[in-house]
């Protein structure tokens, strides 16, 4: 059997919470509410425990429900069958992403990247967290890391090709100490 050369990149659209009734259906935290990605898919990948294999699921219907997506998988038709899914993320390939527009980029290809004040190379991207009065980069700097604002004041520009993200005027932004 040939091993499998390429890895996959995952990208997670949301976790299943609980279930929802007696019939399977499935409250789902969406990680980007504004996304209606989730609702059009007709399929999705379901992600457990480490090292387990994604498992591809149909996906019957969605419905908005208060402050979740109500959902219905095919194969999960008890309560039993929707509990034991509790935790499991849904999750899509890279590359089944729709395509942008030139200058955007998706929080999933900042992950990783060099960030870089003017020449200095400061870290690495590690984490995109949404805050409710902005986006933040978490950059991973030695002794801790630094969450910089997605804003203009800060942000100069993404360089996705080239791996690199361009800050500017950190001098404000706290070094958080690991604890």
């Amino acid at each position: 059997m040939a091993e499998r050369t390429e890895s996959v990149s995952w990208i997670e659209l949301g976790v299943v919470a609980r279930p929802h009734g007696v019939t399977g259906e499935i409250r789902v935290h969406l990680f980007n509410p504004d996304s209606a990605l989730l609702r059009e898919l007709e399929e999705v990948f379901l992600i457990g425990e480490e090292g387990e294999e994604p498992a591809l699921v149909d996906i019957v219907s969605t419905r908005q429900g208060s402050k979740v997506l109500l959902m219905r998988l095919a194969g999960v038709g008890s309560l039993e069958d929707a509990d034991a899914l509790r935790g499991y993320k849904l999750c899509i390939p890279r590359e089944a992403l729709p395509e942008l527009e030139q200058g955007e980029y998706y929080h999933a290809d900042l992950i990783g990247l060099e960030a870089f004040e003017g020449t200095e190379s400061i870290g690495r991207v590690v984490e995109v967290v949404d805050y409710p009065s902005a986006e933040c980069l978490k950059i991973q700097r030695p002794g801790g890391f630094l969450e910089v604002p997605m804003l203009p004041r800060w942000l100069d520009r993404v360089d996705i090709e080239g791996g690199k993200v361009h800050l500017q005027d950190l001098d404000d932004i706290p070094l958080q100490k690991l604890r």
